[in-house]
């Protein structure tokens, strides 16, 4: 059964407002709203992780320079703090034509004005065999949590050198395979990409970082190959070739929950939300979807944090503006962003535009903007 944390307040509540989902952008909404409330309206927030994970922090925790509380942002204080309603549930579909959100098990659905759906991504694993039962998802990140803690045990009691493979070799992959290369010294790593090159979307100079990089920690790399079946101790390519591994790590572009489309949202092909760029469903005005949930008509974003949290402010506002019938405005993206992917080595690499560089320093500026994020829940 659901759990459920109810703030009391008095008044009426003519609007009903259900958050789906605990991601970066919502988080940052809830701390917005702890200091400026949205009046005469209840607020209900679902998710079914009680404490979300900063996705910036994680590669550090892996790497063992963050203990694992100094990642997780807990939900149901923010949710005290802005004097939001907390259901510990799964949102499993929509009722379009009721406005409703429905839940797993036997959960009421909840009535809903107005719905901000703001969920992290799955793993992506259909299509190839054995996926589910063998391959370690990087998300949801309890799933990697556990999956990293079962391969740290396996190589303390081991005597040979555990074979771990990560599919996915994009900057997540990346920085994964780094920091768990900086914990386990004798195991044999080897990343495996279904492109040309390893950090797709980012300039050739980055890349050329991460080429070398990787050859120095002895990584190894295999580009444009598709890991067709995963069984208990290997992995099978699409080109017939066998790999022994004892764990799997499936780094790949992360999928939103089916149930986005099967309420019928307008989806993309891929099975993101489509919005406006007010943040607003199509066809569907009273939802609003963002973070990795989201996929703006006619801009392609990267599925990045950076505009997860920038998302923030212009939902707010529309919000607000929404409930009060005022004009709302666009979420305007930056051009460029920063990207800063540490190295598990007190260094990290920035990428911007064309540019990129390693330094200690970047590891700093990273490690200063992560922690500063995380000062704004505790």
């Amino acid at each position: 059964m659901p759990t459920i944390i109810t703030n009391s307040s008095n008044g009426a509540h003519p609007h009903e407002l259900i958050l789906i989902g605990g991601g970066h952008t919502h988080v940052l909404l809830l701390r917005k709203l702890s200091k400026n409330p949205l009046r005469g309206v209840r607020m209900t927030m679902v998710s079914d992780f009680e404490c979300a994970a900063y996705s910036g922090m994680l590669p550090g925790h892996i790497s063992g320079f963050y203990q694992q509380a100094e990642l997780l942002i807990d939900l149901r204080h923010l949710c005290r703090l802005a004097n939001v309603q907390f259901i510990h549930a799964k949102a499993c579909g929509m009722n379009l034509k009721q406005k409703q959100v429905l839940l797993d098990g036997s959960a009421e659905p909840l009535a809903a004005d107005l719905v901000s759906i703001n969920v992290g991504g799955i793993s992506c694993t259909e299509g190839v065999e054995g996926a589910k039962s063998w391959a370690i998802p990087a998300k949801p990140v309890p799933c990697l949590l556990k999956g990293w803690a079962s391969t740290m045990a396996a190589a303390r009691n081991s005597t040979g050198r555990l074979q771990i493979i990560l599919v996915g070799g994009g900057a997540g992959g990346v920085e994964l395979a780094l920091a768990m290369r900086s914990r386990l010294a004798h195991a044999e790593f080897t990343i495996i990409h279904s492109e040309p090159c390893l950090l797709p979307g980012h300039n050739s100079r980055a890349r050329h970082i991460v080429h070398n990089l990787l050859l120095e920690r002895n990584v190894a790399a295999i580009t444009e190959a598709k890991v067709v079946e995963v069984m208990p101790d290997s992995v099978r390519l699409d080109d017939g070739q066998l790999l022994a591994a004892d764990f799997v790590f499936w780094v790949t572009q992360a999928v939103p929950p089916a149930w986005l489309g099967e309420s019928g949202l307008d989806i993309t092909r891929e099975g993101f939300i489509r919005v406006k760029p007010t943040l607003q469903a199509i066809n569907h005005p009273w939802i609003f979807a963002a973070g990795d949930a989201a996929s703006i008509e006619n801009r392609k974003l990267p599925r990045s944090g950076v505009f997860a949290v920038r998302m923030a402010k212009p939902l707010e506002h529309n919000l607000r503006a929404y409930l009060a019938g005022r004009l709302l405005k666009d979420y305007k993206p930056q051009r460029h962003s920063l990207s800063l992917i540490g190295t598990a080595d007190g260094r990290a690499i920035a990428s911007y535009s064309d540019l990129a560089a390693r330094s200690a320093f970047f590891w700093w500026l990273k490690n200063w903007i992560d922690q500063r994020f995380m000062r704004q829940f505790q």
